[in-house]
């Protein structure tokens, strides 16, 4: 079958439906996306990654000698899911552990839309779901925050020029703490560019 993709397209979106492959050690991952009604294999390092994630990526296609083309990723996004069809396909994925497809079933018929903003505000809510109970409801809403700081977090330490790889490995060994780890490193650099600018001898 002919594919009507552009090989030449810089950036794609799409739900991640499933992992191929991942390595922990370095993030290395190998995913499928359907973009554009065409099932995408793509490849790129990640601290994290889930079968149900909404990505929207830049990078290139590139062929592999053995599985032809491949998408290769060098900047990403995940994006909250924004309505019922997407929250629904999210939950159901397993990327909050607790939640499956009957779960899920629920939690969307019951909340709809608004699913996704609850869960985040009032969490205790979920516990008017048949299964959930307010600690799980509360597990529940912290690990969707957790998941949301991350992404927050990866994007920030992105633009510092930072890897994908090496983010990932700084934002697992100092988590939220690293917006005062790098503030206060920029502003040493800044104060000893000052000084030394300051104290520069005159000729």
């Amino acid at each position: 079958m002919r594919s009507n993709l552009d090989y030449e397209a810089e950036y794609i979106e799409g739900f991640v439906e499933n992992i191929i492959y991942r390595n922990e050690d370095n993030g290395y991952t190998v995913f499928n996306v359907v973009y554009k009604g065409e099932e995408i294999t793509c490849v790129g390092v990640f601290s994290y990654i889930n079968a149900g994630e909404f990505i929207t990526a830049n990078g290139g296609f590139v062929k592999h000698p053995s599985y032809d083309m491949q998408f290769s990723i060098k900047s990403y996004e995940f994006k909250a899911p924004d309505d019922t069809k997407s929250v629904r396909r999210y939950l159901a994925s397993g990327a909050i552990k607790g939640i499956g497809e009957k779960m899920a079933e629920r939690i969307v018929k019951e909340f709809g839309d608004d699913t996704f903003r609850i869960m985040e505000e009032e969490p205790e809510r979920l516990a008017e779901i048949k299964g959930i109970s307010l600690t799980k409801a509360m597990d529940i809403a912290a690990q969707l925050v957790d998941k949301r700081d991350m992404r927050k977090a990866m994007m920030f330490l992105q633009d510092y020029g930072i890897s994908m790889g090496i983010a990932g490995k700084i934002y697992s060994r100092y988590g939220q703490e690293i917006y005062t780890i790098l503030s206060f490193l920029v502003l040493r650099c800044i104060i000893s560019v000052s000084y030394t600018h300051l104290t520069l001898p005159t000729t």
